[in-house]
Protein backbone atom coordinates (compact mmCIF):
# COMPACT_ATOMS: atom_id res chain seq x y z
CA UNK A 1 0.00 0.00 0.00
CA UNK A 2 1.32 3.35 -0.90
CA UNK A 3 2.97 5.48 2.22
CA UNK A 4 0.31 7.86 1.97
CA UNK A 5 -2.77 5.97 2.54
CA UNK A 6 -0.87 3.68 5.26
CA UNK A 7 0.00 7.20 6.91
CA UNK A 8 -3.23 8.24 6.73
CA UNK A 9 -5.40 5.02 8.59
CA UNK A 10 -2.94 6.12 10.88
CA UNK A 11 -3.32 9.83 11.41
CA UNK A 12 -6.11 9.23 14.14
CA UNK A 13 -4.50 6.89 16.63
CA UNK A 14 -1.50 9.36 16.70
CA UNK A 15 -3.77 12.72 17.09
CA UNK A 16 -5.54 9.80 20.11
CA UNK A 17 -2.06 9.32 21.70
CA UNK A 18 -0.72 12.88 21.19
CA UNK A 19 -3.89 14.70 22.49
CA UNK A 20 -4.08 12.52 25.33
CA UNK A 21 0.12 12.79 26.16
CA UNK A 22 -0.81 16.70 26.03
CA UNK A 23 -3.52 17.43 27.59
CA UNK A 24 -4.67 20.31 24.30
CA UNK A 25 -5.82 19.16 21.59
CA UNK A 26 -4.33 22.09 19.42
CA UNK A 27 -0.65 21.04 20.73
CA UNK A 28 -1.61 17.55 20.11
CA UNK A 29 -2.43 18.20 16.29
CA UNK A 30 0.27 20.42 15.94
CA UNK A 31 3.14 17.30 16.95
CA UNK A 32 1.34 15.54 14.57
CA UNK A 33 1.24 17.93 11.50
CA UNK A 34 5.11 18.30 12.22
CA UNK A 35 5.78 14.46 12.02
CA UNK A 36 3.50 14.43 8.31
CA UNK A 37 5.77 17.23 7.39
CA UNK A 38 9.08 15.52 8.03
CA UNK A 39 7.48 12.55 6.10
CA UNK A 40 6.91 14.86 3.29
CA UNK A 41 10.53 16.63 3.39
CA UNK A 42 12.05 13.17 3.10
CA UNK A 43 9.84 11.55 0.56
CA UNK A 44 11.69 13.96 -1.72
CA UNK A 45 14.78 12.58 -0.88
CA UNK A 46 15.81 9.57 -3.77
CA UNK A 47 16.59 7.73 -1.08
CA UNK A 48 13.59 7.53 0.65
CA UNK A 49 11.66 3.90 1.21
CA UNK A 50 8.60 4.03 2.13
CA UNK A 51 8.26 0.66 3.99
CA UNK A 52 10.15 1.97 7.02
CA UNK A 53 7.25 4.56 7.68
CA UNK A 54 5.31 2.08 9.64
CA UNK A 55 3.10 2.18 12.76
CA UNK A 56 6.10 2.22 14.83
CA UNK A 57 8.12 4.52 12.84
CA UNK A 58 5.49 6.88 13.18
CA UNK A 59 4.59 6.84 17.08
CA UNK A 60 8.25 6.50 17.55
CA UNK A 61 8.75 10.26 15.31
CA UNK A 62 5.79 11.68 16.93
CA UNK A 63 7.28 11.07 20.43
CA UNK A 64 10.13 12.82 19.92
CA UNK A 65 8.22 15.32 19.25
CA UNK A 66 6.28 15.04 22.42
CA UNK A 67 9.77 14.59 24.06
CA UNK A 68 10.22 18.65 23.66
CA UNK A 69 7.35 19.58 24.68
CA UNK A 70 7.85 17.50 27.74
CA UNK A 71 10.67 15.26 28.45
CA UNK A 72 10.85 14.84 31.71
CA UNK A 73 11.30 11.06 33.63
CA UNK A 74 7.54 11.64 34.64
CA UNK A 75 6.19 12.44 30.89
CA UNK A 76 8.04 9.96 29.42
CA UNK A 77 6.66 7.38 32.04
CA UNK A 78 3.12 8.24 31.59
CA UNK A 79 3.64 8.05 27.51
CA UNK A 80 5.12 4.85 27.73
CA UNK A 81 1.49 3.72 29.74
CA UNK A 82 -0.33 4.88 27.34
CA UNK A 83 1.02 3.54 24.28
CA UNK A 84 0.60 -0.01 26.56
CA UNK A 85 -2.50 0.63 27.80
CA UNK A 86 -4.62 2.82 25.07
CA UNK A 87 -2.58 2.18 21.84
CA UNK A 88 -1.85 -1.38 22.80
CA UNK A 89 1.45 -1.39 21.40
CA UNK A 90 3.52 -4.49 22.80
CA UNK A 91 6.06 -3.96 24.90
CA UNK A 92 9.01 -4.33 22.56
CA UNK A 93 7.29 -2.16 20.34
CA UNK A 94 7.09 0.63 23.40
CA UNK A 95 10.84 0.04 24.19
CA UNK A 96 12.07 0.68 20.62
CA UNK A 97 9.33 3.55 20.17
CA UNK A 98 11.08 4.86 23.40
CA UNK A 99 14.61 4.56 23.15
CA UNK A 100 14.89 2.23 26.18
CA UNK A 101 16.09 -0.88 27.56
CA UNK A 102 13.34 -3.70 29.04
CA UNK A 103 14.49 -2.75 32.80
CA UNK A 104 13.98 1.03 32.18
CA UNK A 105 10.26 0.16 30.22
CA UNK A 106 9.26 -1.52 33.83
CA UNK A 107 11.10 1.35 35.66
CA UNK A 108 9.00 3.96 33.66
CA UNK A 109 5.51 1.55 34.17
CA UNK A 110 6.00 1.64 37.96
CA UNK A 111 6.51 5.37 37.66
CA UNK A 112 3.42 6.13 35.83
CA UNK A 113 1.50 3.69 38.07
CA UNK A 114 2.90 5.85 41.32
CA UNK A 115 1.65 9.27 39.68
CA UNK A 116 -1.85 7.70 38.48
CA UNK A 117 -2.45 6.07 41.66
CA UNK A 118 -1.53 10.14 43.71
CA UNK A 119 -4.12 11.44 41.23
CA UNK A 120 -7.35 9.48 42.21
CA UNK A 121 -9.92 10.11 44.72
CA UNK A 122 -11.62 12.53 42.94
CA UNK A 123 -15.53 13.77 42.14
CA UNK A 124 -16.41 12.39 39.11
CA UNK A 125 -19.65 12.78 37.36
CA UNK A 126 -20.94 9.58 34.09
CA UNK A 127 -22.95 10.90 31.75
CA UNK A 128 -24.10 7.63 29.79
CA UNK A 129 -27.45 6.45 28.71
CA UNK A 130 -26.23 2.51 27.91
CA UNK A 131 -26.61 0.58 31.87
CA UNK A 132 -24.31 -1.63 31.50
CA UNK A 133 -21.56 0.69 30.27
CA UNK A 134 -22.14 2.96 33.26
CA UNK A 135 -22.39 0.46 35.51
CA UNK A 136 -18.71 -0.65 34.48
CA UNK A 137 -17.79 3.53 34.28
CA UNK A 138 -18.77 3.40 37.91
CA UNK A 139 -17.45 0.32 39.30
CA UNK A 140 -13.97 0.86 37.23
CA UNK A 141 -13.56 4.08 38.57
CA UNK A 142 -14.58 3.41 42.11
CA UNK A 143 -11.76 0.48 42.16
CA UNK A 144 -9.36 3.29 41.06
CA UNK A 145 -10.44 5.44 44.20
CA UNK A 146 -12.44 7.89 42.82
CA UNK A 147 -16.14 8.93 44.43
CA UNK A 148 -18.60 9.13 41.71
CA UNK A 149 -21.18 11.46 42.55
CA UNK A 150 -23.76 10.69 39.88
CA UNK A 151 -24.77 9.00 36.69
CA UNK A 152 -26.53 10.70 34.45
CA UNK A 153 -28.71 9.43 30.94
CA UNK A 154 -29.59 12.77 29.64
CA UNK A 155 -27.84 16.46 29.02
CA UNK A 156 -30.54 17.61 31.51
CA UNK A 157 -30.07 15.48 34.25
CA UNK A 158 -26.13 15.87 33.91
CA UNK A 159 -26.34 19.59 34.20
CA UNK A 160 -28.80 19.11 37.51
CA UNK A 161 -26.12 16.89 38.92
CA UNK A 162 -23.32 19.61 38.68
CA UNK A 163 -25.16 22.28 39.76
CA UNK A 164 -25.42 20.23 43.00
CA UNK A 165 -21.59 19.22 43.36
CA UNK A 166 -19.18 20.30 40.79
CA UNK A 167 -17.24 17.08 39.72
CA UNK A 168 -13.54 16.86 39.33
CA UNK A 169 -13.40 15.10 36.07
CA UNK A 170 -16.25 13.68 33.89
CA UNK A 171 -16.76 10.51 31.83
CA UNK A 172 -19.46 11.56 29.05
CA UNK A 173 -20.85 9.31 26.05
CA UNK A 174 -20.93 11.59 23.33
CA UNK A 175 -24.27 10.39 21.94
CA UNK A 176 -27.26 9.87 24.42
CA UNK A 177 -30.81 7.90 24.40
CA UNK A 178 -33.02 11.10 24.21
CA UNK A 179 -31.43 12.44 21.60
CA UNK A 180 -29.69 14.95 23.45
CA UNK A 181 -25.38 15.16 23.11
CA UNK A 182 -22.94 14.59 26.00
CA UNK A 183 -20.81 17.66 24.11
CA UNK A 184 -23.99 20.17 24.64
CA UNK A 185 -23.96 18.53 27.95
CA UNK A 186 -20.75 19.80 28.77
CA UNK A 187 -21.40 22.96 27.28
CA UNK A 188 -24.12 23.55 29.25
CA UNK A 189 -22.50 22.93 32.63
CA UNK A 190 -19.97 25.56 32.34
CA UNK A 191 -17.10 23.52 34.07
CA UNK A 192 -13.58 25.33 34.85
CA UNK A 193 -11.09 24.86 33.11
CA UNK A 194 -9.71 22.36 36.22
CA UNK A 195 -12.31 19.60 35.51
CA UNK A 196 -10.91 18.04 32.08
CA UNK A 197 -14.16 15.74 30.59
CA UNK A 198 -13.23 12.01 29.09
CA UNK A 199 -15.53 11.39 25.98
CA UNK A 200 -16.75 8.13 25.59
CA UNK A 201 -17.53 6.69 21.91
CA UNK A 202 -17.19 3.45 19.55
CA UNK A 203 -16.24 5.54 16.86
CA UNK A 204 -13.14 7.11 18.16
CA UNK A 205 -11.85 7.72 14.41
CA UNK A 206 -14.80 10.24 13.77
CA UNK A 207 -13.59 12.49 16.39
CA UNK A 208 -10.03 12.20 15.18
CA UNK A 209 -9.90 13.28 11.91
CA UNK A 210 -9.94 16.61 11.79
CA UNK A 211 -7.08 18.72 12.53
CA UNK A 212 -7.73 21.03 16.18
CA UNK A 213 -10.93 20.25 16.38
CA UNK A 214 -12.89 16.79 18.98
CA UNK A 215 -11.90 15.99 22.12
CA UNK A 216 -8.34 15.94 24.13
CA UNK A 217 -9.61 12.65 25.31
CA UNK A 218 -11.39 9.89 23.76
CA UNK A 219 -12.10 6.43 25.23
CA UNK A 220 -12.76 3.71 22.91
CA UNK A 221 -15.80 1.20 23.58
CA UNK A 222 -15.01 -1.27 24.40
CA UNK A 223 -12.17 -0.62 27.11
CA UNK A 224 -10.56 -2.16 30.03
CA UNK A 225 -9.53 -1.20 33.26
CA UNK A 226 -5.83 -0.24 32.28
CA UNK A 227 -6.96 1.62 29.24
CA UNK A 228 -9.55 3.98 31.42
CA UNK A 229 -6.94 3.82 34.30
CA UNK A 230 -4.14 5.64 31.87
CA UNK A 231 -7.03 8.35 30.08
CA UNK A 232 -7.93 9.78 33.49
CA UNK A 233 -4.47 9.64 35.10
CA UNK A 234 -3.56 11.60 31.96
CA UNK A 235 -6.22 13.74 32.06
CA UNK A 236 -5.85 14.78 36.28
CA UNK A 237 -2.43 15.09 35.90
CA UNK A 238 -2.36 17.43 32.58
CA UNK A 239 -4.93 19.55 34.76
CA UNK A 240 -2.36 19.73 37.83
CA UNK A 241 0.33 20.83 35.98
CA UNK A 242 -1.31 23.01 33.65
Amino acid sequence: MWTAERIEKLVPYLRRYARAATGDTVKGDACVERVLQQIIDLSMDTSFEETEFDRERLFAMLDQQLDQLSGSTAARARRALLLIAVEALPHAAVRRILGVSDEELEKMLIIAEADFTASTATRMLIIEDEVLISAQLKRLAEGLGHKVIGVAITADAAVAISKEQTPDIVLCDIHLADGSQGTDAIAAMQLPDSVPVVFVTAYPEKYLSTTNEGPSYLITKPFDPEYLKAVIGHALINVQSA
